[in-house]
This record gives structure tokens, C-alpha cells and sequence, in this order.
């Protein structure tokens, strides 16, 4: 038997940590609590838990700060992060996106609700390790199981996981441009932040050698593509 997947749950709030605590236990999810960013710290790198679920408002900073240490790790910038907060405006949003998140919930948050994102989310990270299989073109190597990129056989810095599905999507739909609408549908789950895919593809294009980043084009009143 397989062990349960690890939640990391970082939440100050005793009667919503409790709650989504309460909800995926039930559903065979090992729980990892932390109430700040220090403790946080340290569950993530001890534990390597499968997913985090992360308020922003804690007693020694922002959540956004450990979303992007999540994701300025070496080896597990590809956990998924779900953020949690009060803020649903579009500027917040963006600030979530842009920070790494792979989903932004706005507070009160159901935990049947969190629940199914949890699995949503593990589902698709699974599907990209499992059920896709290597991608080649040209000298472009993309490995979703193993989550690396190859130029020419060498591997790439390590991308993180909206970067590395941004680059896997617009591959897989080559030639075709596809919209910001489109791909912030798919990726994101969401059509109203645009300027985030614009963000990411900039980020991404920088650690991508010239010959590769300069396939990635945008087509003005289309979207974005990858030529070849």
C-alpha cells in the first residue's frame, strides 16, 4: 500500500486549519500544519509534502514570500501551491499568480470546495508525470514524468510549474498561436489576468537558450506559439 499524499496546510486561523484539517484527513490525506512562514520552512524542506495550501495573511509576513520560496527550491519547485485570502481583486490575483500559485481562493473557502482542488491539482501533476509522454522537437526535449527540459541533451534549469506547463502547452499545440484567454483557461483555471501569461513567458524565455526562446513568439491579436 502506497503512504497518503502529504498536505502541507499553512494556516494561522485554528477554525479554518481545523476544518480543512477535518475534510482532507478524512479523505486519507496526510495533514502538515504549520501557523507561520519559519515553520512552514521547515515541514516543507523535512517533508516534501505533495501539495501546500497557503493563507497569505501570517503573523511574520506575506504567504505569497513562501509560495516563492516554494518555487525557488531546488528539487520541489514543482509542488503545487493553493493560496487562500480575503483579497479577490484582480491586482491581488495577479500578485498570487505571479508569485507561483497554481490556484487562488478567495476566503470563505468551503473545505469541500479546497478539497476538490487538492485532488484537481494532484490529479494533473500525476497526468503530467504518467500519462504524457516525452515531447521532441527538433532539438527540444520536454520530459513531463520527469519534469525536465533538454536542449540538444542538455538539461535545462529547472522551470517551475507554470512555466514548465506554459512551454509543454505551447509546444504540444505547435503552429498554432493560442489566445491569453485560452491558455489562462487552461492553465490557470481563470480568463481575467491577463497580463500574467505575458509575465511568465518573459520569465520563461530567460531561462531558455536563444535558439529556443526565440521559437516562442507572439502573434499579435492571436496570442502566443511556438514556431518551428
Amino acid at each position: 500500500m502506497s503512504a497518503p499524499q502529504a498536505v502541507l496546510l499553512v494556516e494561522d486561523d485554528p477554525r479554518v486549519r481545523e476544518d480543512a484539517r477535518t475534510v482532507l484527513a478524512a479523505e486519507g490525506f496526510r495533514v502538515l500544519a504549520a501557523d507561520t512562514i519559519a515553520s512552514a520552512k521547515h515541514v516543507f524542506a523535512s517533508e516534501k509534502p505533495g501539495i501546500v495550501v497557503l493563507d497569505v495573511n501570517l503573523p511574520d509576513g506575506s504567504g505569497l514570500e513562501f509560495c516563492a520560496h516554494v518555487r525557488a527550491h531546488k528539487e520541489l519547485a514543482a509542488t503545487p501551491v493553493i493560496v487562500l485570502t480575503g483579497k479577490g481583486g484582480i491586482d491581488d490575483k495577479a500578485e498570487g499568480f505571479e508569485a507561483g500559485a497554481d490556484q487562488y481562493l478567495v476566503k470563505p473557502v468551503l473545505p469541500r470546495e479546497l478539497l476538490m482542488w487538492v485532488r484537481a491539482l494532484l490529479r494533473r501533476i500525476d497526468y503530467d508525470q504518467g500519462g504524457a509522454g516525452v515531447l521532441r522537437v527538433g532539438d527540444l526535449e520536454i520530459d513531463p514524468k520527469g519534469f525536465l527540459v533538454r536542449f540538444q541533451g542538455v538539461a535545462l534549469p529547472r522551470l517551475t510549474v507554470k512555466e514548465f506547463e506554459l512551454l509543454y502547452f505551447l509546444v504540444r499545440k505547435r503552429p498554432q498561436a493560442v489566445s491569453r484567454k485560452q491558455i489562462l483557461s487552461t492553465l490557470w483555471h481563470t480568463v481575467a489576468v491577463d497580463h500574467v501569461v505575458d509575465n511568465h513567458l518573459m520569465k520563461l524565455r530567460r531561462k531558455l537558450p536563444p535558439a529556443v526562446a526565440d521559437r516562442l513568439q507572439a502573434v499579435p491579436g492571436k496570442g502566443f506559439r511556438y514556431f518551428q
